[in-house]
């Protein structure tokens, strides 16, 4: 009897769990703050993909996503709206070059945009490049319509750039290749801006327009005329913010303008920080990050002319996309030590607030706070000119 009674009160125990677990499911809140991305594609012949996302706090986020008989099918949390790639690990689609690297290309890529709630889904072939694209959501769809216009574009050119490694620069083949990458480039180029100017309503358009901006693939003034052109229903979307915030960093970053005070923690010791506490001297602000070769190259330099001007010149430093402890093992082994902010988001985002669009990017501000110059890329001109105003 007691036998009997153990083996229903098990059964009773399952029937519970599994109805609890049911029930937790109907419930549970987080379907709000999920996203579904799927897709069975033709040539889609791998095992896993790898995707990457930045997440609310900016940092960047890889995990794989399984695939089996060409589909896959991933759910994922987001608290907000969400740009994603996914890497297929298909080969053919790896543009390996001479050297053993590769070109990152986005026609490598699948591309998706999520807000909480979405269910994507991908459909198309794999080639030599991914012709999928997304659908189930509006900026979706109009993300589709645009990289299936350029995707095939790219694709070509980035064949082309691989082909013409492979010739003496002496070849009548490399001009001519030369010459069609450039064409090819320039549709592209000129697609993504008809594509923003023309969806004046669409988040895609926003994205896109966020991400030339961050490339510096589009003029200033055609970006202000853009963003002025978009739909202020968007407002609180995350990437029309993003565009609102470079938008206004283009306009207080000219050349003559004066950098408003501002204060913040965001600073690799943690301790407060406010802007006009460097008046009374020049001063250098250097945008880098360990991950900038050009940038590493250049810091003894920086650090010599901090101490070669020390009674003129101060160090501002606005680091991008490393931990704490990273910057501190790269930095204070080498005596890297003057103030260095963290990039992050809001009031923090830096990059966005300077419009800073590739690295390292170096401004010489006056003692007074008035931006003198602007340097994107080797700094050579800016130790030049540092020379000609503190010698």
């Amino acid at each position: 009897m007691k036998k009997g009674v153990t083996y229903i009160s098990r059964f009773l125990l399952i029937i519970i769990l599994f109805c609890s677990c049911k029930q937790d499911q109907k419930t549970e809140p987080a379907i709000a703050n999920s996203y579904t991305v799927s897709g069975t594609i033709k040539g889609l012949d791998t095992k896993f993909m790898t995707y990457s996302f930045n997440d609310e706090n900016g940092k960047r986020i890889w995990d794989s996503i399984f695939v089996e008989n060409e589909h896959f099918s991933h759910t994922g949390k987001i608290t907000e709206p969400t740009f994603f790639f996914l890497w297929p690990n298909v080969e053919s689609t790896i543009k390996t070059t001479q050297n053993g690297g590769y070109y990152p290309a986005k026609s490598s890529q699948f591309a998706f945009l999520a807000n909480p709630g979405d269910e994507i889904e991908f459909k198309g072939e794999v080639t030599d490049f991914i012709n999928a694209y997304p659908t189930g959501t509006k900026a979706n769809d109009d993300l589709a319509s645009i990289n299936r216009k350029i995707f095939p574009l790219m694709n070509t050119s980035v064949n082309y750039m691989l082909e013409k490694e492979l010739l003496n620069e002496n070849d009548d083949r490399y001009k001519t290749i030369e010459d069609s990458i450039t064409i090819l480039n320039e549709q592209v180029a000129t697609l993504k801006k008809e594509f923003v100017m023309s969806n004046p309503e669409s988040e895609a358009a926003v994205w896109y327009l966020s991400d030339m901006m961050l490339r510096s693939q589009i003029e200033n003034d055609e970006a202000i005329a853009a963003f002025k052109a978009f739909n202020t229903q968007l407002k609180d979307y995350r990437y029309y913010q993003e565009v609102a915030t470079r938008v206004k960093g283009i306009e207080a970053t000219l050349i003559g303008k004066s950098i408003q005070n501002f204060t913040t923690d965001a600073t690799f010791t943690g301790d407060a920080f406010e802007f006009d506490s460097l008046k009374g001297k020049y001063v250098l602000i250097d945008f880098w990050g360990t991950w900038c070769g050009p940038c590493i190259e250049e810091m003894p330099k920086v650090k010599a002319y901090q101490e070669k001007y020390s009674d003129k010149l101060t160090i501002l430093g606005i680091n991008q996309g490393d931990t704490k402890d990273k910057i501190d093992k790269f930095i204070t082994p080498k005596g890297y030590t003057w103030t260095h902010l963290m990039d992050g988001k809001g009031d923090a985002n830096f990059v966005f607030r300077f419009n800073v669009a590739g690295f390292p990017t170096k401004f010489i501000v006056s003692p007074e706070g008035k931006i003198l110059h602007r340097f994107v890329g080797n700094g050579e001109e800016a130790f030049s000119v540092l020379d000609e105003l503190l010698k």
